[in-house]
């Protein structure tokens, strides 16, 4: 006898963390390129202004022992190390950007202006030969990339990332309503069958994870997806949508 509970169900129940996961010791920080898609609605923007009030404490004292030390640049160095590092906040968890702060600061005493542009514009010029859709949407996660890769990777890996960014801007460029429910199941689904140590290497530390898990709930909340909407995945699509990341 069915007594109306499953009926009740939505994909946003499915979404429970793991507990006990095998997280490594070492975290790594992650950025939003390593994603499996990115959604630019008025849900994702509140989730992100959300988090980023949570953390405001712990943000604005990060923020004022990089920028301390970042006095110890000439003021031309100082400004431009400031107005970078408050740019690529933006894209870090607060827990990744502890682990971030370090390699900056490094990066801030040793890598010259110029070598920055000179890799940037390497990288615009490899982003503008891709097949990229020219929509205002691409575009601004283009000068988005260009501006923070050479900060995240080092330069034997920057045509690396680059395709993959091409691949995650090509899946991500389609915003409509239809393709955005599509992509939200697609992870859900890929979560579920994923093992905790897959779930370890994907999002490196824990609270990657669970601010995932907490954004995937709203987003299927408002894009009303059921457990059927779940089930109906095969693991060929599942695989499909993955496997980009390498």
């Amino acid at each position: 006898m069915n007594d109306g509970k499953s009926d009740s169900l939505t994909a946003s129940d499915l979404l429970t963390p793991r507990d006990n996961l095998p997280w490594r010791k070492e975290e790594q920080a992650l950025t939003r390129w390593v994603r499996p898609f990115i959604i630019d609605n008025a849900v994702t923007r509140t989730h992100c202004t959300s988090v980023l009030t949570q953390e405001r404490r712990e943000r604005t004292l990060l923020r004022d022992s990089v920028e301390g030390e970042l006095a110890r640049l000439s003021s031309v160095k100082q400004r431009f190390w400031i107005a970078e590092y408050r740019f690529l906040e933006k894209l870090l968890l607060f827990r990744q950007l502890v682990t971030y702060a370090p390699s900056f600061l490094n990066l801030s005493h040793i890598m010259p202006k110029k070598l920055i542009y000179c890799r940037r514009m390497v990288v615009r010029s490899y982003l503008e030969q891709s097949s990229l859709p020219n929509t205002p949407f691409v575009e601004k996660l283009c000068r988005q990339f260009v501006r923070s890769c050479v900060f995240f990777y080092p330069a034997e890996k920057l045509i690396e990332a680059s395709d993959k960014f091409i691949c995650l801007a090509g899946k991500s460029a389609d915003q409509s309503r239809a393709a955005n429910r599509q992509r939200i199941a697609m992870e859900l689904r890929a979560l579920q069958l994923m093992s905790d140590r897959e779930i370890c290497d994907q999002f490196r530390c824990e609270d990657a994870y669970l601010n995932e898990l907490a954004l995937l709930t709203k987003l299927a909340r408002n894009y009303r997806l059921g457990v059927d909407d779940i089930f109906r995945i095969t693991a060929d699509e599942i695989s499909n949508f993955w496997n980009f990341q390498g």
